[in-house]
């Protein structure tokens, strides 16, 4: 029986008008990159008339500026971007179950600054904390940039944390315990690994974040060599103001890392966001 009516025809129809808007920009940054810089004539939403990957290998080896290759800067997104992910989850998942499971005023009170700590805007702290960074000799590293993002990104991943956590029966911490099993590994062994969907909400949360951010990577690292891909495309920006093709480039460059890990976790990804929404 063929259940592919008129109705699924035209809801099919729509949802791809519906993406038009969304696969626009995308189109635009494809035509932009593969179109000669010499082919100035016709609309730019054209495609190009001769198709060159050359703006992409202008783009990794120019890009950046003088401080850092282009190369090195996408060096420094990845170490930075897996760094913090990392020692997110290993510090905020044992916070997040310390603050669930007791339930003391002081913990209350904990967690009611991590979330203030959430609503706060991030530029309202950021002259205090670059003055303290510039006294305590870490900025222009990676280790103060590391730092600077789990700070940032610690309160919405303990709140997450926190909260799966409430929601989860103590049924087995309670069965480990009378088995002689010491907190370190009740937690270990048998509640972080219940606590999956939500781990990989926070590093796919985290790492998108760390990797797009420009604004906090330009003020602890620029002019140095351990700037990240958005600085670097920006700078590309500043001395290419006319080669649209170049920007174009150095864009789709620094989105083809991230694009290509979700095509393959986007599975998993969208089971730990449904995941975390119904807990």
């Amino acid at each position: 029986m063929n259940r592919y009516g008129r109705w699924t025809a035209f809801r099919e129809a729509g949802f791809w008008i519906a993406a038009l808007p969304m696969l626009a920009p995308v189109y635009l940054v494809l035509a932009t990159t593969l179109r000669d810089p010499e082919d100035t004539g016709g609309s730019t939403l054209a495609p190009p008339s001769a198709p060159t990957l050359d703006n992409v290998g202008r783009a990794w080896n120019e890009a950046g500026g003088e401080a850092v290759s282009f190369s090195q800067a996408l060096f420094n997104s990845v170490l930075t971007t897996c760094a913090v992910v990392v020692l997110l989850v290993v510090l905020a998942a044992p916070a997040g179950y310390a603050l669930a499971r007791r339930g003391s005023r002081l913990s209350g009170l904990v967690f009611g600054l991590f979330v203030l700590a959430l609503i706060m805007p991030i530029q309202l702290g950021m002259i205090p904390l670059y003055a303290f960074m510039v006294e305590a000799g870490l900025t222009g590293t990676r280790v103060g940039l590391i730092l600077v993002y789990l700070g940032l990104q610690m309160p919405l991943a303990v709140f997450l944390y926190t909260g799966f956590f409430r929601s989860l029966p103590t049924a087995y911490e309670e069965a480990a315990r009378v088995d002689g099993a010491r907190p370190l590994r009740i937690f270990a062994q048998i509640v972080f690994p219940l606590v999956r969907p939500v781990t990989g909400v926070v590093a796919t949360l985290t790492g998108l974040f760390v990797w797009n951010d420009f604004f906090v990577a330009l003020v602890f690292t620029g002019g140095t060599d351990k700037v990240t891909l958005p600085v670097a495309v920006y700078s590309f920006v500043g001395r290419f103001t006319a080669e649209w093709p170049l920007i174009f480039a150095a864009a789709l460059i620094a989105a083809v890392p991230v694009v290509t890990l979700f095509a393959f976790a986007q599975r998993s990804v969208m089971k730990g966001f449904t995941s975390t929404l119904h807990g």
